[in-house]
């Protein structure tokens, strides 16, 4: 697993985010008795310049909130994207038959919530969530409330700092829906939710049919909401620049606070950036698109982001068919989505699409065909 994570750090650069996933990947080191397996992942991807990211349905980490706390303080977990939708079967308390809307799960992120906040205060650690949901037609009607719910209360915010929708997509994990959720669907509902008209194709990561992104400005204590990318040519302007200045910088929080750092390099060595950002900010005040409570949490440091938007993933059937379909092709070849993968003794990153079309079912293959690791047992006391 070492070196997996080594040929990420070496195929996606310093920096980048590592997703620790497939299946729930705390549940499993929990239930087997190997927690401190995933507190040497995690400390270990740091330490190689890595940001590494727990992708779970959370259950675990809050029936067992000291090992949420252990991979905070001992292996300096910062960020996890916990999946919460009405479509997911299995959540205690919660059956599926009788989760009837979105609203009825708000007391789970309230409680996860709760439990960020706390670990926070604890520890010093500035602990991070993303909000993942699948949707379908079973809750596509429901989104605009999960928006508003986390919009109601900065201090939601200030922990769930990445709200991801995900229009279903046929990989074999999830029904499918009879007339499916397009991306199209899904934006018009991030728009109702948020309360503003969105620009769809202001922020794109990757291919613009894989991932759209909005972000909004938070004022504390009020909550006050305020969407970064306005329609202003002046803003976009300035903003293509710094992006063609800064290629793939990346501003993910650390615990040595280096973003702040970052800019200030940038700015340090452009230097007409500055004053091309007063300028850009000055406009937007004088066309009233920015409210003057909103300055003045940002001239006093009480503001923070949240990114609202869609991870579109393709169908397997879909990705088996790139090599006749040209716009698949084009989606995977500028995918940002990537996983290292040994193949023929190479490691290369595959697209995500990739690996849940295939290629997770050949790593698996591979893995249960070795006799080393048959002999193996996967749970304390189990009889090989």
């Amino acid at each position: 697993m070492k070196e997996q994570i080594d040929a990420n750090r070496r195929l996606q650069g310093p920096g980048a985010g590592l997703q620790i996933t497939g299946g729930d990947v705390a549940d499993a080191y929990w239930r087997s008795g190997r927690q401190d397996e995933l507190v040497e992942i995690i400390r270990y991807a740091i330490s190689v310049g890595l940001v590494p990211m727990l992708f779970t349905h959370g259950q675990t980490l809050f029936e067992q909130p000291q090992f949420l706390e252990r991979l905070v303080v001992e292996g300096g977990l910062r960020q996890v994207a916990v999946h919460i939708d009405m479509t997911q079967a299995g959540r205690k308390g919660y059956p599926i038959q009788r989760v009837t809307s979105e609203a009825d799960l708000h007391p789970i992120r309230q409680q996860f919530t709760d439990l960020a906040l706390g670990i926070r205060e604890r520890t010093g650690a500035t602990l991070e969530f993303a909000h993942n949901c699948t949707v379908t037609r079973r809750n596509i009607d429901h989104v605009p409330e999960i928006i508003r719910w986390f919009l109601a209360d900065p201090n939601r915010s200030l922990v769930w700092r990445m709200l991801s929708f995900q229009p279903e997509a046929d990989t074999g994990r999830t029904i499918y829906s009879e007339k499916p959720i397009t991306p199209a669907d899904v934006w018009a509902k991030i728009q109702e939710g948020s309360g503003f008209p969105l620009r769809r194709e202001a922020t794109i990561f990757g291919h613009p049919d894989c991932n759209s992104w909005a972000p909004l400005l938070i004022a504390r204590p009020s909550g006050l909401a305020f969407p970064i990318l306005q329609e202003n040519k002046k803003l976009d302007r300035f903003l293509g620049d710094i992006l063609a200045k800064t290629g793939g910088l990346s501003l993910v929080n650390d615990d040595a606070n280096t973003p702040p750092w970052r800019l200030a390099g940038i700015l340090f060595a452009h230097p007409g950036f500055l004053f091309r950002g007063l300028t850009a900010l000055l406009s937007l005040l004088q066309h009233g698109l920015i409210p003057k409570e909103m300055l003045r949490a940002i001239l006093q440091g009480q503001v923070h982001t949240l990114n609202i938007g869609i991870h579109n993933f393709m169908d397997a059937a879909q990705v088996a068919n790139a090599a006749n379909d040209p716009v698949t092709q084009c989606r995977l070849d500028a995918c940002v989505f990537k996983g290292a993968v040994k193949r023929n003794g190479q490691w290369e990153a595959v697209p995500m699409c990739s690996m849940n079309q295939k290629a997770w079912a050949e790593v698996y293959e591979e893995r249960l065909e070795d006799p080393a690791l048959r002999g193996q047992p996967q749970i304390p006391g189990q009889v090989s």
